[in-house]
């Protein structure tokens, strides 16, 4: 007489919600990412963040995503010319002119700081803009409220370096995890940036780049 065991009949068969090509450290079997998600003139952290919360990604895996020889734990700053623009578009399926537009491009015109700088309005809806960045601007176009440089708890200021960090700390500092901005992104709750909120910052980064 055949009988399998009993405890196979009850354990539910587990099949991994994502598997990864470690040869490239990229997905295999495809991946969770809208690029309607982005905001215009969103940041490259911002879009990492939205990339790794849909998929449950570890941040080792999303900061090799910018390039092959980058080292997840020292990272890299989210600067043109630093980041592997292709390697990014081919995972993420989002325009290389997005991604372009999603890193600070130092000019003798525009500086740039070195510290994560955020909007907390904008984070309550998972948004940071690389206009945050900038160091002549100290307000946020979208909502007109001064943009903070520290964490409220503990005082800390984030450096501007995608890493594991940074990575692993969505919308949080990296350094006590106080929330940035309350509720975070995720991708059963995204919604669209305000049609107001959209016409200002476009307009702001239209007066910086060709003002």
């Amino acid at each position: 007489m055949f009988s399998s065991p009993r405890s196979s009949l009850l354990r539910p068969t587990r099949f991994p919600i994502l598997t990864l090509d470690e040869s490239r450290l990229t997905p295999a079997l495809g991946y969770l990412f809208n690029k309607k998600w982005i905001e215009p003139y969103e940041s490259l952290v911002s879009i990492l963040w939205k990339f790794e919360k849909a998929n449950a990604l570890p941040g080792h895996v999303v900061a090799r995503l910018m390039g092959a020889d980058i080292d997840p734990y020292e990272g890299v700053v989210p600067q043109f010319g630093l980041i592997d623009l292709r390697r990014l578009h081919d995972t993420l399926a989002v325009p290389i002119k997005t991604l372009r537009l999603a890193l600070v491009q130092p000019t003798h015109r525009r500086r740039y700081s070195s510290v994560f700088r955020h909007c907390h309005s904008c984070m309550l809806d998972g948004y940071h803009s690389v206009l945050h960045q900038v160091e002549s601007v100290a307000v946020c176009p979208a909502h007109r409220r001064p943009l903070e440089e520290s964490c409220r708890r503990c005082g800390y200021e984030a450096p501007y370096l995608i890493n594991i960090r940074l990575l692993e700390s969505p919308y949080r500092c990296a350094h006590c995890r106080a929330s940035y901005g309350g509720q975070r992104w995720s991708p059963d709750h995204a919604r669209p940036m305000k049609a107001e909120a959209r016409k200002s910052i476009t307009r702001r980064y239209f007066d910086l780049h060709l003002g």
